[in-house]
C-alpha cells in the first residue's frame, strides 16, 4: 500500500461541509468518488478535521491509501482537477508519505480565518432622531 497526502482547497458553499452525510453533497465524498474512479480502487480519503456547512478552506490537509504507486503526480493531479474544478474543489499538491503519516495526527497546527460580513438591509435609523 502507498500513502498520499493531498492539500486541497474548495469553496464550501455547495457543500454539506467535509465529512460525508447520509443526504447532501460533501468534499469527502466528492474527493472518494473522483478519486477511486481515477485510480479504479475504493479510496478513503482522511482529512486532518471537519468543516461546517459553507466553509471554505485553503491547504486543508487530507490524505489516502492507494493499491498502486501513482507514477505520473503531474498527470494525476491535472487528471482529477479536471474532475473536481467544477465543483470548486483543487488538489493543490499530492506527496507520497510514509505509513506513519496522518493528516489529522501528523499535524503539526491548524489556521483559521473567520471572516464576518454584516449586511444591513433597509435604512440605517438614527437613535437621536427618534
Amino acid at each position: 500500500m502507498f500513502r498520499y497526502q493531498i492539500l486541497i482547497e474548495y469553496v464550501g458553499t455547495n457543500f454539506r461541509g467535509w465529512q460525508i452525510q447520509k443526504k447532501g453533497k460533501t468534499v469527502q465524498g466528492l474527493l472518494q468518488n473522483k478519486i477511486s474512479k481515477l485510480l479504479k480502487e475504493n479510496i478513503t480519503i482522511y482529512g486532518a478535521g471537519r468543516l461546517d456547512v459553507g466553509v471554505h478552506a485553503k491547504e486543508q490537509s487530507a490524505h489516502f491509501d492507494c493499491k498502486n504507486k501513482i507514477i505520473k503526480i503531474d498527470r494525476f493531479l491535472k487528471s482529477i482537477n479536471h474532475f473536481l474544478n467544477k465543483d470548486g474543489i483543487a488538489i493543490l499538491k499530492i506527496k507520497k508519505r510514509s505509513k506513519n503519516f496522518h493528516a489529522r495526527f501528523s499535524a503539526k497546527m491548524r489556521v483559521y480565518n473567520y471572516v464576518i460580513i454584516n449586511r444591513i438591509s433597509g435604512p440605517v435609523l438614527d437613535e437621536n432622531r427618534g
